[in-house]
């Protein structure tokens, strides 16, 4: 009887090891998403540098739902031109413009004459990282959040 025991303590214990090891790695932040923005937009051109209007940070309604609203010039909104998202205190990522419809209005923000909005993303994955290392209110605060393009 007490070898069950200890064989059924054994398997708790492995399953427990194996559980944590995956979660550990499902929530470390992948290497193509994060980028440090040096060489990323082209050096030769100028920047333009757009803080956010708008914050949404609901990552537990699923993929794409924590992101930054921005109003960027429409011959910027439909290009694959690179830009280069900052959140303040979390990191850089590197992202391409590929909004194919931009809103006039959008999250009850209308956008200025000559623009359109756009939303630039953050992995969820890389959210809930944030989260643990409690950097959710850096998250929370549009002043916080850029994104950077060339002209």
């Amino acid at each position: 009887m007490n070898l069950r025991k200890g064989q059924l303590f054994f398997t708790i214990v492995l399953l427990t090891m194996v559980g944590i090891t995956q979660l550990v790695h499902r929530l470390q932040e992948p290497l193509d998403g994060r980028c440090t923005g040096l060489g990323y937009l082209a050096s030769n051109r100028p920047t333009t540098t757009v803080p956010a209007l708008k914050v949404v940070v609901k990552p537990w309604l699923g993929r794409h739902q924590v992101y930054g609203i921005f109003p960027l010039p429409f011959e910027k909104c439909n290009r694959s031109e690179p830009v280069l998202l900052t959140i303040k205190g979390v990191g850089n990522y590197c992202q391409r413009a590929k909004y194919t419809n931009p809103h006039q209005h959008f999250e009850g923000i209308d956008a200025p004459p000559g623009y359109a909005l756009t939303r630039y993303p953050l992995r969820t994955r890389t959210t809930l990282l944030s989260t643990t290392k409690g950097l959710l209110g850096q998250l929370k605060q549009p002043q916080n959040w850029t994104v950077t393009y060339n002209n």
